[in-house]
């Protein structure tokens, strides 16, 4: 491969201001910390994935994308297998919207279509071109769609982080605040004053928030309700699906719906030659 084909194989050193890959990520996939000069837009087509920065962790079904500001620092993870589309971005892209950070956001069918087409243009595509309209058609998008609550914030003050991790460990756990905080060596008030002050959350809020992400996970792995209720803590179906409306708006099953949707839709037909072959271009996908 010729330097100047690998120079465009590499996002950050990509022409064109919009460009993507596809790819299939096997079970246990890692990819440790690291950052990008564009921003990234990540979707997962099938499969759940972990994003994890030092401030804060978002899980990833098949209903949401994930956008990751230019340098921020991010792991990610995959425990079953995944097909996931990346995007990146150039900080300059017409359209781009200005966040920081991380931020979760619905797919429509719409979003869904665009995310595909754009991921599969060549990546020295000229500014008035029909790539370049499409992918700041997405853009455009995404900002008139609703965030999801799918964000965990992180916890630094150790004994928080004591009570934080024991509820991961195992979401079901039904131990009041004063108990989980006594077994972290503090007190209950000091705990619900960290978790105020570090996660801008209430512990009963943080900790609902966390039971409803592992049931995310479990959800789209393809658990059913009343397991996942009984996984996370809830005494009974129904009250994990009020619960999961609360957070969500919809049902579990609802949620789901447009993702089986998707599975059976007819895919919109794509063109477009590309500089660097597709298969080379999805290897680079991280």
């Amino acid at each position: 491969m010729s330097p100047s084909r690998q120079n465009v194989l590499i996002p950050d050193k990509a022409q064109a201001p919009v460009v993507g890959a596809s790819s299939h990520w096997p079970s246990r996939t890692e990819k440790a910390e690291h950052t990008h000069f564009r921003h990234q837009l990540m979707y997962s087509q099938k499969g759940v994935i972990h994003v994890s920065t030092p401030t804060g962790a978002w899980i990833l079904p098949p209903t949401k994308s994930i956008w990751i500001s230019g340098g921020t620092p991010h792991a990610l993870l995959v425990k079953l297998p995944v097909e996931l589309i990346i995007l990146w971005i150039a900080r300059d892209a017409p359209g781009a919207p200005d966040w920081t950070g991380c931020k979760v956001v619905s797919v429509s069918p719409l979003i869904r279509e665009l995310l595909k087409v754009c991921s599969e243009q060549p990546w020295d595509y000229p500014p008035a071109s029909r790539s370049s309209r499409l992918a700041q058609v997405l853009l455009e998008q995404l900002e008139v769609h609703e965030q999801a609550p799918l964000e965990l914030p992180e916890l630094t003050d150790p004994r928080a982080k004591r009570v934080a991790a024991m509820l991961r460990a195992d979401p079901a756990d039904r131990r009041s605040l004063a108990e989980l905080a006594s077994a972290a060596g503090a007190s209950h008030r000091t705990v619900e004053r960290l978790f105020a002050s570090e996660t801008r959350m209430s512990f009963g809020r943080w900790r609902i928030r966390q039971r409803m992400i592992t049931a995310l996970e479990k959800l789209a792995n393809g658990d059913t309700v009343g397991n996942v209720a009984y996984a996370v803590g809830y005494e009974s179906p129904s009250s994990f699906v009020a619960a999961f409306r609360d957070t969500f708006g919809t049902t579990p099953t609802s949620y789901f719906e447009n993702v089986r949707n998707q599975r059976t839709s007819k895919p919109v037909q794509r063109g477009g030659s590309s500089n660097g072959s597709k298969s080379d271009r999805d290897k680079k996908a991280n």
